[in-house]
């Protein structure tokens, strides 16, 4: 049938769509230290894949190069299948990258509207365009349901740590970021916040938006990442599909030895 037809099409174009990202032989040195050897690495669509390692072992580099501020010195990335060359933050911009750091960039002086915009405000004539600015940050937030950021006039000096966060998540998407880059979102995270930073975090995966997970909290893998890579001394140990990795083998991976006393 017709129907039939057009479904097998639809899965051989699945089949043959490249990833979202894909990092190939990235190498990374500072003088005579490798942060990144030859690591390989992909981002499907509607994905969240975590990245896991011990301190020094090349996340937060992986995460530089990716934002535009380090380039590597061998490799390359791949952004639709396409050589991508992130030669600064405004490369990254344009590739739709977002990176949201431990260590949130907001004015907690200005609104919630006003820190999704900032530097982006709509003008006319040199003229800020306050109502206009406050309509189209309500309609975003209504959009990715972010119930918690209902009145977009609030000051972000009286949000919790969790809702700022999701004011930077906003701030990405007003932007068309298709690639979500999160460092430790959780460490200073109640555990009710934290389910509700993942609910946010699912609902964009479904809309399709790729996101890294960058976290030291083993627990949190197997209840929100879809796949898992982990990073050691600058490489890659492996690549695995989250359900069928146990916190035993995560540590296992993250520090090269058998975990006989594990504490929590």
């Amino acid at each position: 049938s017709r129907w039939a037809t057009d479904s097998r099409a639809s899965a051989r174009a699945l089949k043959i769509m490249p990833p979202l990202l894909e990092l190939e032989a990235l190498t990374k040195r500072f003088g005579t230290v490798t942060a990144l050897d030859w690591v390989v690495f992909d981002l499907r669509r509607g994905e969240i894949h975590a990245l896991l390692g011990e301190n020094g072992a090349g996340k937060s580099t992986l995460i530089k190069i990716l934002a535009g501020i380090h380039l590597p010195d061998e490799g390359t990335i791949r952004i639709d299948g396409e050589l991508a060359d992130l030669r600064s933050v405004a490369d990254a911009n344009r590739c739709a990258i977002r990176v949201i750091h431990q260590e949130l960039s907001l004015a907690p002086n200005l609104s919630i509207a006003e820190n999704i915009y900032l530097g982006r405000e709509p003008q006319r004539g040199g003229w800020l365009r306050r109502g206009q600015m406050f309509d189209e940050a309500q309609q975003l937030v209504a959009e990715l349901q972010l119930h918690e950021l209902r009145d977009v006039r609030t000051l972000v000096a009286e949000l919790s740590v969790a809702h700022r966060q999701l004011v930077e998540i906003a701030r990405a998407l007003s932007c068309q970021a298709r690639i979500l880059i999160l460092d430790e979102p959780t460490s200073s995270l109640s555990e009710a916040e934290t389910e509700a930073l993942f609910a946010t975090l699912r609902r964009l995966r479904s809309q399709g938006v790729g996101i890294i997970y960058i976290s030291h909290r083993l627990e949190e893998i197997s209840r929100l990442a879809d796949r898992v890579t982990v990073l050691r001394d600058g490489r890659v140990i492996g690549t695995q599909a989250a359900p069928q990795l146990d916190q035993r083998e995560l540590v296992r991976w993250m520090v090269g030895r058998e975990i006989v006393d594990y504490f929590h």
